[in-house]
């Protein structure tokens, strides 16, 4: 990042201003324009729900999300050429100008190379701009071939309704996040990554992290992994943050949206995860980690084959708070949320609209514990079994000022006190 080396006249004045309403420092100074700054696959059931080591890491990651917002962002060098009271312009005005030109994915390369061996680099793109991605700049590499350089350092890209997507008869992923790199994305769109190439399946479609990723005011949509993580594949003891943001409309094997192993962490505020589809279990989520889920939504969801239509949760905790489960799908047990050991607290939750073709409509806990507090759990159905809200096969489930009515062909199996 550049950062502005001169100051004369008045310009002191400006950028004390700049500050205050948000505007890049290099547009108030008037100079020159910014420089370019493991998985499991499924054998049968039985095998499915034991496919991850064991071990669960069930404390909740640390790291709080970075509150930069696009406006705090400098990218420019300048010089304010005048002096005295009349602050003479410097040369040119294209501090608001973007680091890398709309469409110039070479730009875009070379400048999270730049800032991967920097250390760290924050990249403005071109708004309401598609950068369209014609073959691999990393391939065959370890995970599977990316799009994008691997992320190593501490990069961030932000833009406007801008997209960087996979326009290419072949087949890799959008991004990647290294063990010990930091990917943040403000206003940015990921599409049509596919990670599909080898005979073991790859993870990840749209992005592979195996570090620290967080989206704001982003999406993640239309891709697609043969393995894990149809749009995000969160890898060991690595950690997502989503903020206002989308992943929707995408394909795995488990995890159509989002995959999460074994120590890694899921954090979600006012976001969605809608429309995703695996081909096993977790058609929304697939958890082997830690999750914490408020005011976020989950409709539309499929897990075709397995559990889970909206959620399969395997260890570790998941809360969520004003969270709604509405209109997903499972082919085998819970059409809203199957429970195989994680300590499951629910409050302020909508289950609602959704359907399992075996047991457990809303819920199916089959061991670990649930709490519904506060919930209402209404319209599920079992299709081809029982407990149409809620089927416990083990662990247990407690009610507090819950809500379980309308689901077919029954509420809850066994009974409940509260139900």
């Amino acid at each position: 990042m550049r950062l502005v080396t001169t100051l004369r006249g008045l310009v002191p004045v400006m950028m004390v201003a700049a500050s205050v309403w948000g505007v890049p420092a290099s547009a108030a100074a008037g100079g020159h324009g910014g420089g370019g700054g493991g998985g499991h696959g499924h054998g049968d059931e039985l095998a499915h729900h034991h496919a991850h080591d064991g071990g669960h890491d069930r404390r909740q990651d640390g790291r709080r999300q970075d509150d930069r917002r696009h406006g705090d962002h400098r990218h420019g060098e300048g010089e304010g050429g005048g002096e005295g009271g009349g602050g003479g312009g410097g040369e040119g005005g294209g501090g608001n100008q973007p680091d890398v030109a709309c469409g110039d994915v070479g730009a875009l390369i070379s400048a999270i190379t730049d800032a991967n061996n920097a250390g760290s680099g924050s990249i403005t793109l071109a708004s309401n701009c598609v950068y369209s991605l014609t073959g691999p700049a990393v391939t065959p590499g370890t995970n599977g071939p990316d799009g994008l350089p691997v992320i190593t350092g501490n990069v961030t890209l932000s833009g406007s309704d801008t997209t960087i997507t996979r326009a290419s008869g072949t087949a890799f992923r959008i991004a990647e996040v290294a063990p010990g790199g930091t990917l943040d994305l403000y206003g940015i769109t990921i599409s049509n990554g596919s990670a599909t190439t080898g005979p073991a399946g790859l993870n990840g479609g749209g992005i592979l992290d195996a570090g620290t990723l967080r989206l704001t005011s982003s999406a993640v949509t239309g891709n697609t992994a043969s393995n894990l993580g149809g749009g995000i594949e969160v890898a060991n003891n690595a950690s997502l943050t989503l903020n206002s943001s989308q992943v929707n409309g995408n394909t795995g094997g488990d995890g159509g949206g989002v995959h999460i192993n074994t120590g890694g962490s899921l954090t979600a505020l006012g976001s969605q995860i809608s429309n995703n589809t695996a081909n096993g279990s977790g058609g929304g989520i697939s958890n082997f980690g830690n999750v914490t889920l408020t005011s976020v939504e989950l409709r539309g969801n499929r897990a075709i084959n397995f559990e889970g239509g909206a959620i399969t949760t395997n260890g570790g905790d998941f809360t969520m708070n004003s969270v709604i489960i509405d209109g997903n799908s499972s082919g085998s047990h819970g059409g809203g949320i199957a429970n195989f050991g994680s300590q499951l607290l629910m409050q302020s939750v909508a289950l609602t609209n959704n359907t399992a073709g075996g047991n457990g409509g809303g819920l199916y806990n089959a061991s670990g514990t649930a709490q519904l507090i506060g919930d209402q759990v209404t319209g599920n159905t079992a299709g081809g079994g029982q407990g149409g809200g809620i089927f416990v096969a083990g662990g247990t489930v407690t009610l507090t000022g819950t809500t379980v009515s309308g689901n077919i062909p029954d509420n809850c199996v066994p009974g409940l006190p509260g139900c």
